[in-house]
């Protein structure tokens, strides 16, 4: 039996992404989604935000990027991967990401300030065509 590893994550970003590329040509872009948790405990009101590191390669990032700006409410489908390194120090550091596999720019998507480019489609559905290896 397979395990399995599938998130999925809606919120907003928190800054415009910046594509660039791998010394192999590989689009890649990172974004930050800031997802809202809202709850009732004894009659208060909490909330809590989680902010999710996001990995998007290949034609996702390329076709996608002008439209992955600060403020823009997206859906993200994808999987969970643990990047390790070691400082100049010599210290062991990880970090948990999410690698994006199907991306929604979710319909009506504005941002804080209640302003969208109307050149900007209403709904955008990507799925990754290319696996890159790590």
């Amino acid at each position: 039996m397979s395990d399995l590893n599938e998130v999925i994550v809606s919120g907003r970003l928190t800054r415009d992404c910046e594509l660039r590329h791998t010394p192999t040509g590989t689009a890649v872009t990172d974004v930050i989604i800031a997802s809202n948790r809202i709850w009732s405990k004894d009659s208060d009101r909490q909330e809590e935000t989680t902010f999710v590191d996001v990995t998007i390669w290949g034609k996702q990032a390329e076709s996608l990027h002008e439209y992955l700006l600060k403020g823009r409410h997206i859906m993200v489908v994808g999987r969970l991967k643990l990047n390790k390194w070691e400082t100049e120090e010599g210290d062991k550091r990880s970090k948990l990401t999410m690698v994006a596999e199907k991306i929604n720019l979710t319909p009506g998507g504005r941002s804080n300030s209640g302003t969208q480019s109307p050149s900007k489609p209403e709904k955008v559905t990507t799925e990754a065509a290319e696996e890159v290896p790590f």
